[in-house]
């Protein structure tokens, strides 16, 4: 052999040796999986435990070191199933069985990818500082695309929406939903890093009590995040709030698997905006905006003269317009989810369409296909088409006051590329109208509230969420809850909300922070892909290691 291959064979045989791990027994990879994914449920609402989301994410990539790509995908889907599965148990009240566990199976898939994705990495490159950046970006590219696609896509569960309780909120404003990602997806792998190190499955590199150090860095980059500032966010020069009311006048019982609001939600709104307009007159305050949730109005005001008659009379009552959320028909087939403004005058001179509608919840996606699977296509017998324009209303121009509103609903604010078009569009408050009524005793509303607290650290915004049945929130742009009305309770919020017109880092990136972070994890994985190096242990060293260990136990009884 030659001197130039042999030393190539040794630059090789360092390459290997330069990180060597045992994999996970498969029995203990399994339950890393199902663990993992339960760790990840508990991080978010209603239990908050944001600090699990790491270990969850930690104990999937645990999970995937074993020698089968065929046990790694059976791992991401444990771990996906115990995720979405019990997060989105929503879906069953809305849906019924069939297409909750459907929808918990197809988010699971994408942890599936993702998993495989990870292990090539992590087998190839081993566990070093390199891995670990790419397999995280790895995580935020999966979960960029799972909010995107198919259909718009679903990013309920998203890293970010686990971390409005923690201090790494603090970082939103700079580095995005995506970014935030990112950071979770960095504590995992060091966390990773460091067990396998304390427990003794690394052979080279961070090994034995070494491993302490990535998790003492895990500890104190989340405990750094406390004292990160926001970025510079001033009011308009002319103005430093709104006094709006926000009004939650709750519901009757509605039975489970039904699309219809109660008779009651009219006059249930009404009654409670005069209760809030007589706290307004007792406390000598002088209303902006009265805003009432989505689907609160039981019919189109501006095709019933009773129901506009009553708003006109509580528009200039408070001498302030009313913010409805209605719905119209298109059509024999088709429908708008719309918010309608309705002014002193009794005129309706703005209305905003939803411009995400949720596949399966308020259209039906290629609805003779899927027809053909199951009757539960005809409870939606209307399909509603998007709205085509950004939802800013601007009070000046209408000749309704004053201030810059942007206006998204329901599910909309767990979409940030709909928060940033608002942002970017001037809005100076963010109003969120949403109907929680429609999924019962459920999590789903404080899944949601969590979100529009993120959205409004991350937007700079102040965000007035209202909901028909609760929960309902307002909060200021730097996370602060200002005002709240609970589940099913009948009640008001009255605020001055505080208004800003900077522009944050992370939405004056829009969506370039997702995709440069995906671009770095496609380098990184097509530089594992060219490589020929493996961190796992081989099962020859293991059993050298293993006479090793019994030549010693035999040497020291004799």
């Amino acid at each position: 052999m030659s001197t130039t291959v042999r030393t190539a064979a040794a630059r090789a045989r360092s390459r290997r040796q330069s990180d060597e791990f045992d994999p996970t027994p498969w029995p203990v990879a399994l339950l890393c999986g199902v663990v993992g994914g339960a760790c990840a449920y508990f991080a978010n609402p209603p239990y908050d435990l944001w600090m699990l989301l790491p270990v969850g994410l930690a104990l999937l990539s645990a999970g995937l070191l074993v020698r089968s790509a065929w046990l790694a995908a059976l791992v991401s889907l444990l771990w996906g199933l115990a995720f979405f599965v019990p997060l989105t148990e929503w879906a069953n009240i809305y849906a019924g069985n069939v297409p909750w566990i459907a929808l918990g199976i197809v988010e699971a898939v994408y942890i599936v990818l993702y998993g495989l994705l990870a292990r090539t990495v992590l087998v190839r490159r081993g566990l070093c500082l390199s891995s670990a950046l790419v397999v995280a970006a790895l995580w935020v590219a999966v979960e960029t695309l799972r909010s995107t696609v198919p259909w718009g896509g679903l990013s309920w569960g998203a890293s970010a929406f686990a971390l409005a309780d923690s201090p790494l909120l603090n970082l939103a404003p700079w580095i995005g939903m995506a970014g935030l990602a990112l950071v979770v997806g960095l504590l995992g792998q060091l966390l990773l890093h460091g067990a396998l190190s304390l427990l003794g499955r690394r052979h080279r590199g961070l090994v034995g009590f070494s491993g302490v150090w990535p998790c003492a860095i895990a500890v104190g980059a989340v405990l750094a995040t406390v004292v990160v500032p926001h970025p510079v966010n001033r009011a308009p020069a002319d103005r430093q709030s709104m006094t709006i009311a926000a009004v939650q006048g709750s519901v009757g019982e509605i039975d489970e698997g039904s699309y219809t609001m109660p008779e009651d939600v009219f006059a249930n709104h009404l009654a409670a905006t005069e209760d809030v307009l007589d706290q307004a007159e007792a406390d000598g305050d002088d209303l902006d905006l009265v805003v009432w949730p989505e689907d609160s109005t039981g019919s189109d005001p501006r095709q019933d003269p009773g129901l506009a008659g009553q708003l006109r009379g509580l528009a200039e009552r408070a001498d302030a317009p009313v913010l409805v959320g209605t719905q119209v028909r298109v059509g024999e087939t088709q429908r708008l989810n719309q918010a309608v403004l309705i002014t002193p005058d009794g005129s309706a001179p703005y209305q905003y369409s939803k411009r995400h509608p949720v596949p399966f919840g308020e259209y039906i996606p290629m609805r003779e296909v899927f027809s053909r699977i199951t009757d539960k296509v005809d409870l939606i017998s209307l399909d509603m088409i998007p709205g085509q324009e950004v939802g800013t209303m601007d009070l000046a121009a209408l000749d309704q006051g004053q201030g810059t509103v942007g206006i998204l609903i329901c599910f909309e604010i767990a979409y940030d590329e709909l928060v940033h078009d608002v942002v970017q569009d001037g809005a100076e408050v963010v109003v969120v109208q949403s109907n929680t009524a429609l999924f019962g005793d459920s999590d789903e509303a404080i899944q949601q509230l969590a979100q529009a607290k993120v959205m409004a650290v991350l937007s700079g915004r102040s965000v007035v969420h209202i909901s028909t049945a609760g929960q309902s929130a307002i909060f200021s742009p730097e996370g602060r809850q200002i005002d709240y009305v609970g589940h099913w309770e009948q009640g008001t919020m009255l605020a001055d909300v505080p208004l800003r017109t900077g522009i944050t880092p992370a939405v004056a990136a829009g969506p370039w922070i997702a995709v440069g972070i995906s671009a770095f994890a496609l380098v990184g994985l097509l530089a594992a892909l060219s490589s020929d190096r493996r961190a796992l242990a081989r099962p020859a060293r293991r059993a050298e290691k293993t006479s090793r260990s019994e030549k010693t136990r035999r040497s020291e009884k004799s």
